[in-house]
């Protein structure tokens, strides 16, 4: 998967956390904790949303090298 896939993917996660998950967050946890992308998601749980378009990629890219 190319960086820039990831990046959407990631996205797509930390969107379903905060909008289709909430109040269900641990639901979110367990259908995700083995999604490759799981920890960068979870780290990028400590920035703020209009942040998260500069620290995603740098997250996805320490990463994943």
């Amino acid at each position: 998967m190319k960086l820039n896939e990831l990046e959407i993917e990631a996205y797509k996660l930390r969107f379903e956390f905060y909008n289709q998950y909430e109040n269900k967050e641990e639901k979110w946890h367990r259908k995700y904790k083995s999604h490759k992308l799981y920890d960068v998601v979870i780290e990028s749980f400590n920035y703020k949303f209009h942040e998260i378009g500069e620290v995603m990629p740098k997250l996805l890219e320490k990463n994943h090298h």
